[in-house]
């Protein structure tokens, strides 16, 4: 009989001398953060007497969780949902849905409440976000969400492709302070409290500690995660203080008042090394699938539970299962076999080691939202599609639900489950959520969106804004209007105060107002209709409201990045007072939030794009990129201020400043190498206000702008 290992996917993949060396050590089964390194400790009940996953009172609604008694009660359901579903070729690649969705509602107040927001630390002893410099553009005021670039008005927090790199800011030419090696870090993000950065990336994304080669850290494995502590109080000498590693992947990250919420999505049965047919025929996919049965039948409870090694600086080493077996919960219908945790890290007291106040529920993850108080993680039902044909696919998707999980963030210490409810449909992103006044309003499109419109079909699909209320362990719909965007997909969501914005596209793009006045009885007030689509809403005060997307002609083809101002001060008749079109460009902006800038006291807005064409007349490609900043007035509409690239500033490295060098751009060969080595490097990705002055980032370096004229005033180079 086939026997299951024993051993986990991190443990595997932990190669370094000391863990190694750890390893080895099998006489202790407890994890103490603060001995000698312990073996592996079994899958638990929770061991601090602390409450194990805890319901709000006994009702069980249809859609809330229940709690596991106990690792046996945990293993029997696993097993037994295991076996239905295995395959010749092991479990499927735990898709929970019709799409990934997220990185993943409104912010309630306006930019200039929002800029009374400080960063934590006193106006006199340091810069106060809002005021002297600008953070990060997020969702909910005094809810932080992680990115590639973080600042405290001072200090330049950023992840390049190959280090984290701390910038002093403070001058014309921002000036490199310290860095610490990071490999591979193309997904790696930050958040900053004080003194500390909390780093979350893949495996092959790990910081070292002080003296360790790269050589020694995780080698590339999919599905594993790091989460780094580092101090930068010595930003000359950036010092990383803890590392954990687990199996998954981070879906998001917020933080309110210091402390971290991470979100981790682990796959089903990731420790089960499971067979594949050897040979083809019926008889060979026969032995392979009753092999991969016996290794569900031969598993324990730790094989589908997520696995940790945490490290310290020192040398010191814990390893076990992330959660505890009653600290795991389940949706009364089955949401898959994968596990979603929840660590809570208070980022100015350290301690990434998890303890009893981490929480599971298997199921998957698509997308998070967090207001100041709740967190909501949502994801589409359970279903097994690589069974189906693409019929029944596509009468699935019309039926297609997403589950809503509400969580207690209001604890530093813990967090707790609150309620669990559905809507129908999938959601954009985060900005499809939004909390005001305790209710949770939802925006969602229902149908065959993604085999409809552009994959040669045209299925039916509408969009629907649903209203959510808690009622003991149950989000309860209270409202719900339906019937936006027959045959198209939502592209954008603002919810803002008791208004609510919604822009579904397939050919063209209606606007919908949506009052939210009465959550018993949401009402669509007014609609606009034109081409092109908008896929980022953000508010520019007077009642108006500005669109970053793209234009696009009568059919729907998309032409290049659009800006739409859009005057919303009477619902029910909204209209668009200005358009500025960047003809064949995209922007960052439409999928990623983060990177749009908007200054309140100047009235300035930056938006960075990239535009490639191609003349199939002569061959030649033409690519460009930088940033478009502007202005906007209900009288003057979208004024530019000017255009930002780093492209300049590179060709004069690369070609010095005589005519004679530029003229070498007529070489096919070196124009090429121009425009696959430095263009893209140099796309502008981030901007941010530091005092008097505009910075803007690419992966090649951080330029200062003067704020007013924005003339280029300084520039830093990253080594590569």
């Amino acid at each position: 009989m086939r026997r299951v290992r024993t051993a986990h996917t991190v443990r595997a993949a932990l190669t370094s001398a000391t863990l190694a060396a750890a390893m080895l050590l099998s006489a202790c089964t407890a994890a103490d953060p603060g001995g000698a390194t312990p073996e592996r400790e079994p899958a638990r009940a929770s061991g601090s007497g602390a409450p194990a996953f805890v319901l709000p009172d006994e009702l069980e609604p249809v859609a809330s969780l229940s709690a596991f008694d106990a690792c046996d009660d945990y293993l029997s359901y696993v097993k037994d949902a295991a076996l239905q579903q295995v395959t010749p070729w092991g479990l499927g690649g735990g898709r929970h849905g019709v799409m990934e969705s997220e990185e993943d509602g409104s912010a309630e107040m306006d930019d200039s409440a929002a800029a009374d927001e400080s960063a934590g630390a006193p106006a006199d002893a340091a810069p106060v976000e809002g005021e002297d410099f600008s953070g990060t553009n997020v969702q909910e005021a005094g809810v932080d969400e992680p990115d590639r670039v973080k600042s405290d008005g001072e200090r330049m927090y950023v992840i390049t492709e190959s280090h984290l790199r701390i910038l002093d800011i403070t001058g014309d030419d921002p000036v490199e302070l310290g860095s610490l090696p990071v490999r591979e870090a193309y997904d790696a993000q930050l958040l900053l409290d004080g003194d500390r950065l909390l780093m979350t990336s893949s495996a092959y994304g790990a910081v070292p500690f002080a003296g360790e080669r790269l050589s020694d850290l995780l080698p590339y494995h999919g599905g594993v995660t790091t989460i780094t502590l580092i101090d930068v109080s010595d930003p000359t000498d950036p010092q990383v203080e803890e590392r954990l590693t687990l199996d998954g992947a981070t879906l998001s990250s917020r933080l309110v008042d210091g402390v971290a919420r991470t979100v981790v999505r682990t796959e089903q049965g990731v420790d089960l090394p499971w067979v594949h047919p050897e040979g083809s025929g019926l008889r060979a996919e026969r032995r392979a699938l009753e092999a991969n049965r016996e290794l569900i039948r031969d598993s324990q409870a730790e094989d589908w539970i997520p696995y940790l090694v945490h490290e310290t600086a020192d040398g010191r080493t814990a390893e076990r299962t992330l959660l505890a077996c009653d600290r795991i919960a389940r949706p009364q219908e089955f949401a898959g076999l994968g596990v979603l945790s929840i660590l809570t890290v208070d980022v100015a007291d350290g301690g990434l080691l998890p303890g009893d106040e981490a929480i599971g529920v298997l199921a998957g993850g698509d997308t998070v939202y967090a207001s100041t108080d709740r967190l909501y993680v949502a994801t589409t039902r359970w279903m097994d599609w690589e069974s189906m044909d693409d019929r029944n696919r596509q009468q699935e998707a019309e039926h297609t639900v997403t589950q809503l999980h509400g969580f207690a963030i209001d604890d530093p210490t813990t967090t707790t489950y609150l309620a669990s409810g559905e809507v129908p449909g999938t959601l954009l992103s985060q900005w499809a959520m939004s909390e005001h006044e305790g209710r949770l309003r939802v925006a969602s499109t229902v149908g065959d969106t993604w085999w409809g419109p552009g994959w040669g079909r045209d299925g039916p699909s509408e969009s629907v804004v649903t209203v959510l209320e808690q009622q003991g362990p149950e989000l309860t719909v209270i409202g719900q209007v339906d019937g936006l965007g027959l045959t198209e997909r939502i592209y954008a969501v603002r919810f803002m105060g008791d208004v609510g914005y919604v822009v579904t596209f397939r050919e063209t793009d209606p606007l919908y107002t949506i009052d939210l006045a009465d959550p018993t009885d949401p009402r669509v007030t007014g609609e606009l209709k034109i081409t092109g689509y908008s896929a980022y809403l953000h508010p520019m005060g007077d009642d108006l409201l500005l669109g970053v997307g793209q234009d696009a002609d009568e059919r729907g083809m998309t032409k290049g990045t659009q800006l739409s101002l859009f005057d919303v001060a009477d619902p029910a008749d909204p209209q668009r007072i200005d358009q500025v079109t960047l003809a064949d460009g995209s922007s960052d902006v439409e999928y990623d939030h983060r990177a749009f800038l908007h200054w309140p006291a100047t009235g300035l807005t930056v938006v960075p794009y990239q535009r490639w064409s191609y003349d199939e007349r002569t061959g030649k490609e033409d690519v460009d990129s930088g940033a478009l900043a502007f202005t906007v007035s209900r009288n003057q509409g979208i004024e530019r201020a000017g255009e930002l690239s780093h492209l300049p500033q590179l060709r004069r490295e690369t070609f010095g400043d005589d005519a004679e060098d530029r003229a070498l751009l007529g070489d096919a060969d070196i124009e090429q190498q121009w425009v696959w080595n430095w263009a893209w490097q140099g796309a502008i990705t981030r901007s941010m206000v530091r005092g008097d002055r505009l910075l803007t980032l690419s992966q090649a370096g951080v330029a200062t702008h003067d704020l007013d004229t924005l003339e280029d005033t300084g520039w830093h180079r990253f080594d590569r």
